[in-house]
């Protein structure tokens, strides 16, 4: 296992996503998979404006902080990240993740995250190439590149995907950086290997981990296979 730079994480590192989880059963859904040993948990954030659901909101962070002790990552799926980082005060969210293709100028967005007292993450969708988080690859703490289109869980992955993030791994090697690259969307246990195996750091795993008959031995597969 190596170590990251993101509050010292130790990779490989499988993030609960909560799209997956049973919406009326949150707080469990949270202790349970905290239990199986999940080492974040990931929020989609989504208007029904720039993709086509619903889900999720600051008020979640409120209400399932005191169900666990793990990191809040939470990705602003909407058209409006600047209009809305306010709702993240007082600061329950660990890390903010905002889509670059939602940002007229990314560097001001992503101070104003770090100024807030979080870590800043970009992402970029499966038809967006590398080039266009490469010029801000020094103001972030993480690069999450997507395997499919977001919107809804189970889909899945795109062709591309593990080039980009070999391309992306390089690229913040060659600057002498230390940025864990996540990767969400299609992360199944036919895919968690070659994931790792491009470079990817974070594996956020939705309904292979909630739907699982047992979710402990879920994420424990994840972490095996990961480090094949």
């Amino acid at each position: 296992m190596r170590q990251g730079n993101l509050a010292g994480l130790m990779i490989p590192h499988i993030s609960a996503s909560l799209l997956a989880a049973d919406y009326a059963h949150l707080g469990r859904d949270v202790q349970r998979a905290e239990r199986a040993g999940a080492d974040s948990f990931h929020f989609d954030m989504m208007d029904g404006h720039y993709v086509p659901n619903l889900a999720l909101t600051p008020d979640h962070l409120t209400a399932l902080r005191p169900h666990t002790s793990l990191p809040f990552h939470v990705h602003l799926e909407l058209g409006n990240p600047d209009e809305v980082l306010e709702k993240f005060k007082p600061m329950q969210a660990d890390m903010v993740i905002v889509c670059r293709n939602t940002l007229p100028d990314p560097s001001r967005t992503l101070s104003r995250i770090r100024k807030m007292g979080m870590l800043a993450g970009l992402s970029l969708n499966p038809d967006e190439p590398l080039q266009a988080a490469q010029a801000y690859l020094q103001e972030i703490d993480l690069l999450l590149v997507l395997g499919v289109f977001p919107g809804f869980g189970g889909q899945s992955m795109q062709p591309g995907t593990l080039e980009k993030i070999s391309l992306a791994r390089q690229a913040i090697s060659l600057l002498g950086l230390e940025i864990p690259i996540a990767v969400d969307g299609g992360v199944n246990r036919q895919t968690a290997p070659e994931l790792v195996g491009a470079g990817a750091d974070i594996l956020i795993v939705g309904t292979a981990l909630f739907k699982a008959a047992r979710i402990n031995r879920a994420v424990a597969r994840f972490k095996a296979l990961a480090e094949m």
